[in-house]
């Protein structure tokens, strides 16, 4: 539903799932409250019940959120990370050769080719930017993928190196629209990449993949790959 104009049963799809996704959360709500657990849902509900802070619709909202924050575009950043770093034998075999790179490589993954390369906001207010005024109730695209190649930001931005220091890149937003899911999307990547550096050592690519026809969302359809 990020997408631009997504057809009709696309939409109707996305509604009912969305209205059946939040009777389920509604149910887990009240099993939680009668036998509370160690997990996120039951801290949710303790913070309504002690303190006022969220209502039963806040915390479905707040569930719903930090799903699609840890995942979607968590899927698409490591199969296209895995992408780059097979168009990159020499930095995979910088990687795969000293896995404490982890950190900067995943960093530098989703600088090179951020699974949302694009995000649109409306603006609330006149502002002008570098000359240009943009109106109240404008919308406006974001090309974060190109942002992140900024020449007078980044050195040498069209090269991949996974060694890299100073990347403030901004695939994950930034003021108060930075992605919640952002330290869950570094650790996830970070586990799943040493995971399989250590136990697939020499996967390679079998196939050139295809992309998935998103215009917002940018991933593959699959990765083929041979451990």
């Amino acid at each position: 539903m990020f997408e631009l104009n997504p057809p009709e049963e696309t939409a109707r799809a996305a509604v009912r799932a969305s209205v059946e996704f939040s009777a389920y959360l509604r149910g887990l709500i009240a099993a939680r409250r009668a036998n509370p657990g160690p997990d996120l849902i039951t801290a949710l509900i303790a913070a309504h019940d002690e303190d006022d802070r969220l209502s039963e619709q806040e915390i479905v909202s707040t569930c719903v959120l930090l799903l699609n924050a840890g995942h979607e575009a968590t899927v698409n950043a490591t199969a296209n990370g895995w992408r780059v770093l097979f168009r990159h034998p020499e930095q995979l075999a910088l990687l795969r050769g000293d896995h404490g790179l982890l950190p900067t490589a995943v960093e530098e993954l989703l600088r090179y080719d951020t699974p949302v390369p694009m995000f649109a906001r409306w603006v609330l207010d006149d502002i002008e930017v570098d000359g240009t005024v943009i109106p109240r109730g404008s919308q406006v695209a974001l090309l974060f993928a190109s942002a992140n190649r900024d020449p007078e930001r980044f050195s040498d931005p069209e090269a991949l190196d996974l060694t890299r220091q100073d990347n403030p890149h901004i695939s994950f937003g930034a003021g108060i629209h930075y992605c919640l899911g952002a330290p869950l999307a570094r650790l996830e990547m970070t586990a799943s990449f040493g995971a399989l550096l250590r136990r697939a050592p020499r996967m390679r690519l079998v196939a050139e993949p295809e992309w998935k026809p998103g215009f917002v969302i940018r991933g593959l359809r699959e990765l083929l790959v041979e451990v």
